[in-house]
């Protein structure tokens, strides 16, 4: 398969156990992969779960083996202290070597503000705060000896991993700007994004490759991913669904606002402001295989290698189920 197709069961809907066997279905389905978010707290209100992926990771690769996983995305230095995300992250590896991807993005305020004592920073001081936290994480992951860190935003004395990695651990930064872009060529060597086929050809690849040129990197040896939002069923239902829910991330102006009930009264607010013929539009509400087709296509034109489908609505089980009978095969001819 040319463009790879894997599953993310995003976290927030559903019980752990319950996206346990989902993310079976999927890689049963003919996925290649299995994803999940990383929240303390939901976008929104409504959104009734948030598990914590580490855990949940641990037992999905023991009930699911080879298939590679991964987080969509964490930010690895507030919330999480990055010596310790590093021991996560290395044991999942020491026992399921070469599986494990790590997507990194700088976070948003509902999930991170919680954990500091200070003003919320900056994107730009949070962004060098990520590229110090993943400088950090390399150290400990690559080093026999003691590591002692001296940084701007971290500093630790004597501090050693004594369960290694067994690979080389993948991470891919979330990039949307300019700058965002640059650093994920420069700091991680694979980009993943949500913008349209015309951004990623644009505006995102030329400065993905920008910072892949700085490290000695090449574009044909990178990851390019995105996260692909799709909903298989009827447009009536699902639509009603979304306002019903409330089920709309106004990402654009809330993503220094740390509390998902002030965030769910924007989306209501919001919501109201669309028809339902342009939420069929944004949410990819549909039942006809070969539009999904063409719109994964015009994401393989634009040089994504790697797509995360997900479900927000309705039936995430026929989703997969239209994946396994029409569209995993059109891709793996």
């Amino acid at each position: 398969m040319s463009l790879e197709l894997h599953y993310n069961v995003y976290g927030c809907f559903r019980p752990p156990a319950d996206d346990i066997e989902l993310a079976k279905a999927a890689v049963d389905a003919g996925f290649e992969g299995i994803w999940t978010g990383d929240h303390f707290m939901p976008w929104i209100d409504s959104r009734p779960y948030t598990h914590h992926p580490f855990p949940w990771f641990g037992t999905l690769m023991s009930e699911v083996p080879d298939v590679p996983v991964g987080t969509s995305v964490t930010c690895p230095m507030i919330r999480y202290r990055p010596p310790l995300l590093a021991q996560a992250i290395a044991t999942l590896d020491n026992m399921f070597p070469g599986r494990f991807n790590i997507g990194v993005g700088v976070g948003e305020a509902l999930n991170e503000a919680h954990f500091l004592d200070r003003a919320w920073p900056s994107w730009g001081e949070r962004a060098e705060m990520m590229i110090e936290s993943l400088d950090l994480m390399g150290e400990l992951w690559n080093a026999d000896e003691y590591v002692s860190f001296d940084g701007e935003y971290f500093s630790y004395d004597g501090i050693k991993l004594y369960t290694p990695p067994r690979e080389d651990v993948t991470i891919h930064w979330a990039g949307w700007g300019p700058r965002s872009c640059q650093y994920a060529g420069e700091h991680a060597g694979n980009v993943l994004t949500t913008e349209s086929p015309e951004a990623i050809e644009e505006r995102i690849l030329p400065n993905f490759q920008e910072g892949l040129e700085r490290t000695g990197r090449k574009l044909n040896e990178a990851d390019v991913t995105i996260e692909f939002g799709v909903n298989v069923g009827e447009a009536d239902a699902l639509t009603t669904e979304i306002r019903e829910r409330g089920e709309y991330i106004p990402a654009d102006s809330e993503l220094d606002n740390p509390d998902p009930r002030s965030i769910q009264a924007v989306a209501d607010e919001r919501l109201a402001e669309f028809s339902d013929e342009e939420l069929v539009e944004s949410y990819r509400i549909t039942q006809d295989a070969d539009q999904i087709i063409e719109w994964l296509e015009e994401y393989e034109h634009a040089g994504v290698t790697r797509v995360l489908v997900g479900s927000s609505l309705g039936d995430a089980y026929r989703t997969i189920e239209l994946f396994e009978n029409e569209i995993i095969p059109h891709f793996a001819d």
